[in-house]
């Protein structure tokens, strides 16, 4: 195999990359956005043909089930996975404690869950997840196999693996569930699509790692790992838990938690395209800019602007079209999803943001404290649905969006005093995708009193935003895309 695909493990080796991490990145951050736009469209199909033949109550059986597979995961170390990219100085050892460990737990977690399954069924009052558990549980020693090579992977910055990843397993993903749509199994097809993708995901992702398990585990080597993973381990089981989802359920009831887990899908297909294709690469290079601050603000403004870009224009333009593009494409029957969509659209203008800020606080020194940070959001968040849940859904997603921006300002002060930037400084990036936004409202809105039919008049509004809004940012921040074109185009060099 040649290496110019596969370096030799020499030319990889366990340190960060000390040269290039510019162009490493902005190539990356191609790489997983054409990956992403590929899984959406694809996880969108999937959706739409799902979401038609599939009722509230069922989606919110399948929901139920994820929130319960996600709590009992979050038990599992993968994030010391996290600690492996961020970890100046790596040795084999640490790289087998870590798998060995997480292997271990996996494996014991899926066997109690899958014991425990019919019992949880009773206890819920959907019997269902007698079945859907145990199947649904697997991920959970897939998920851990894959923690290692992933997170050696991303540490060598190499990106196209992850995209590659990515492309296939949602590809064999969406096969396969059309596949049981097509043979009569809908709502397996939601449960048996993620198994296949976690599968296809451990297979390249071991492949592109070019790494074995050997049995050098020390105690030393995951004390050494300790802290960055402990808190990267707490900041996971608030993140992926789904306590809400799980709260929503036994207070409201599987119809109702299927609207609410019907707009969380489609919003986190289109977070997709913010945080997965930012996300990873903004981790690995704060990680290896952890000693260099200016390069580090460089950094930062860049992944700023980048990720705002496709962000406050993409959630923007969902809150506008989703009261007419929800029934439109997905059926009726989904009309009542329409203001949570609109409400996490609107914390959706924050996340583009937050992914960079998250990446900065937690690999430059203080994942105890971004960790803190979401155990308040994930705290609130319980709280809320606990007081309001006699109110109903629409109550608690306008609370939790205004939630969100009261906190926001802490991680944003927290970020801007790591890097040293004043307040304007700070936000001198999300200026022109802000004022670009502005621009694209009106043209939206415009476009959506045109005599047409319902269809023709939604490709329009988006076709009118896309406009304005392209043109508008064009002018504004005509640099910096001259200066990340440059860097795709002609290999500059960069910090």
């Amino acid at each position: 195999m040649s290496s110019a695909l596969h370096p030799a493990p020499e030319a990889g080796g366990l340190a960060h990359l000390t040269t290039k991490r510019t162009r490493a990145s902005v190539t990356g951050v191609a790489w997983n956005l054409a990956t992403v736009a590929v899984a959406s469209a694809l996880a969108l199909g999937v959706f739409l043909v799902t979401s038609r033949l599939l009722t509230p109550a069922d989606f919110g059986a399948v929901a139920l089930a994820v929130a319960i597979v996600a709590m009992v995961s979050m038990l599992v170390p993968v994030a010391f996975g996290e600690a492996v990219i961020q970890r100046a100085e790596l040795r084999p050892d640490h790289l087998d404690s870590v798998f060995w460990t997480v292997m271990a737990v996996g494996v014991a977690l899926f066997a109690a869950l899958a014991f425990a399954a019919p019992a949880i069924a009773d206890w819920t009052g959907t019997a269902i997840l007698s079945d859907i558990l145990p199947v649904l549980a697997l991920r959970i020693p897939l998920d851990a196999a894959a923690a290692v090579p992933t997170a050696l992977v991303a540490r060598r910055m190499q990106f196209r693996y992850t995209a590659l990843r990515s492309a296939l397993a949602n590809g064999v993903g969406a096969v396969v569930c059309i596949w049981l749509v097509l043979e009569g199994y809908a709502l397996w097809a939601l449960v048996v699509s993620q198994l296949v993708n976690a599968v296809v995901a451990l297979v390249v992702t071991a492949w592109a790692a070019r790494w074995r398990p050997g049995l050098r585990v020390r105690t030393g080597a995951l004390a050494e790992l300790r802290f960055f993973g402990l808190y990267a381990m707490g900041s996971r089981v608030l993140n992926q838990a789904r306590l809400d989802q799980f709260a929503l359920g036994l207070f409201l009831g599987a119809p109702v938690l299927g609207l609410f887990f019907f707009a969380r899908r489609l919003f986190a297909m289109l977070t997709d395209l913010t945080a997965g294709a930012f996300g990873p690469v903004a981790n690995v290079l704060m990680a290896s800019l952890q000693a260099e601050p200016a390069k580090r603000r460089q950094a930062f403004h860049m992944a700023s602007l980048a990720s705002a870009g496709l962000a406050f224009p993409l959630f923007s333009g969902l809150a506008l079209v989703a009261p007419d593009a929800v029934p439109l494409v997905f059926g009726p029957q989904w009309a009542g999803a329409v203001f949570p969509l609109q409400c996490f659209a609107v914390m959706g203008l924050l996340a583009g943001i937050g992914i960079v800020q998250s990446a900065l606080i937690r690999n430059a020194g203080r994942p105890d404290w971004w960790f803190w940070y979401q155990a308040v959001v994930q705290l609130s968040t319980l709280l809320i649905i606990v007081a309001l849940h006699p109110f109903g859904l629409h109550w608690i997603m306008a609370a939790l969006a205004v939630r969100a921006y009261l906190l926001w300002p802490f991680s944003a002060a927290k970020a801007r005093a790591m890097l040293g930037l004043g307040w304007g400084d700070y936000f001198h990036s999300l200026r022109a995708p802000a004022l670009a936004t502005l621009a694209m409202v009106p043209a939206v809105l415009l476009a959506g009193t045109a005599d047409l039919p319902d269809g023709a008049c939604l490709a329009l509004q988006v076709a009118s935003g896309a406009a304005a809004y392209g043109t508008v940012l064009a002018l504004l921040a005509r640099g910096e895309i001259r200066e990340a074109l440059s860097l795709i185009r002609h290999r500059k060099d960069a910090p």
